[in-house]
């Protein structure tokens, strides 16, 4: 059974998108090319993230554009009307033939606070529960022309609902997932890790009397002809970016996360790897490629959303750094391990290093046996 693979659909794009000066200006053009990439090079379909643009709006545009990628798109619950959302919904479907997934997400609070909604972290994904719920049941009876004498109606195109994605790492979040997911996600580390999210993701929904359809992980991915020419490009992830910059970009997250309390110089790390690459960045260097492995051919990174993990939590810049047969084989054995059946991965430029897996991974994952 294949693993299907996602890709990233963003607007922030480019050689080094967390450096302020690699990141690509806005450009419609240049994401509608990423769009057809994606399409024509066998991935399962594309994650599309809340950005400045409106996901769901960039997604319509996408899918004109192309024929057969599926539109994993990120909705805040209760962020609009369930019964809207269900319309969007609808009318999306009907015109793309049916290629919509939603990526149900809880919200960060310096985020939601922007649209007034000032939920604590929990009681979001109680109120979630009864948003879904409504929004499937409002999708399964179609739409209705609002004048009764043309009565032009929509019905639905997935006679099963728009299947609901998400993730959700704190137990409120892992409880959630197996009420309300049809797919749950987490971010990429060791089997042993998503082992135990899995488990877990699985077993609430086998107490709600319900089955989870996907298991999947999100990483980046650098995959080169041999192994130095990944971890080269590895390396240049963090030299583009400076030592400063991202010991400024830590600094910040440290204060953020402490409220205050510390900053990255009286930051204790979990363990002594983590602890090693912030002694590193404080002595003025950037960590070497192989201090940075965490696993078979996993390593610690930089995003366009997320730097360095230094906290050993909630951190999307995982990748994976290898060989096309060394990647496919460690996805192979984290699906065996693990029961892996999604990847959502994202590398940078996204156009070209798309490109790159379709060519050498997606062929090696649609083969797995």
């Amino acid at each position: 059974m294949s693993v299907k693979t996602f890709w990233y659909l963003s607007a922030a794009d480019g050689d080094y998108p967390w450096s302020p000066d690699g990141l690509y200006p806005f450009d419609s053009a240049r994401y509608v090319n990423l769009a057809r990439t994606i399409d024509q090079g066998g991935f399962e379909g594309a994650l599309v993230a809340t950005w400045p643009n409106d996901p769901f709006v960039s997604a319509s545009v996408a899918a004109a554009h192309t024929t057969s990628m599926k539109f994993l798109v990120a909705v805040y619950a209760r962020m609009i009307p369930a019964r809207l959302l269900a319309e969007k919904a609808l009318t999306f479907d009907a015109f793309s033939g049916g290629r919509l997934l939603i990526n149900s997400v809880n919200g960060r609070d310096n985020i939601l606070t922007r649209y007034g909604m000032d939920t604590a972290h929990d009681e979001r994904y109680e109120l979630g529960r009864d948003y879904w719920t409504e929004f499937r049941r409002r999708y399964r009876e179609g739409a209705d022309s609002n004048f009764p004498n043309t009565p032009l109606r929509i019905e639905p195109t997935s006679p099963g609902g728009v299947p609901v994605w998400g993730a959700g790492d704190s137990d409120a979040g892992l409880a959630n997932s197996g009420q309300v997911l049809d797919a749950y996600l987490t971010m990429m580390r060791h089997p042993e890790f998503l082992n135990e999210k899995f488990g877990t993701a699985r077993a609430s929904a086998e107490a709600a009397g319900r089955r989870l359809t996907e298991l999947g992980a999100l990483a980046g991915v650098i995959v080169r002809p041999t192994e130095a020419e990944a971890l080269d490009r590895l390396a240049s992830l963090f030299e583009r970016a400076g030592v400063e910059r991202i010991t400024e970009v830590l600094d910040q997250a440290v204060r953020r996360r402490t409220h205050g309390a510390q900053d990255l110089r009286t930051f204790t790390a979990r363990d002594p790897l983590r602890q090693k690459w912030v002694d590193t960045l404080l002595a003025g260097q950037l960590p070497h490629p192989r201090e940075l492995k965490i696993g078979d051919n996993l390593y610690a990174g930089v995003t366009a959303w997320s730097p360095l993990d230094i906290f050993s939590t909630g951190s999307s810049a995982v990748y994976l750094v290898g060989t096309p047969d060394g990647l496919a084989s460690t996805v192979a054995d984290l699906r065996a391990r693990t029961g892996l059946t999604a990847l959502i991965l994202a590398g940078w430029p996204l156009t070209s290093e798309a490109a790159l897996v379709a060519e050498h991974l997606i062929p090696r994952f649609a083969a797995l046996p």
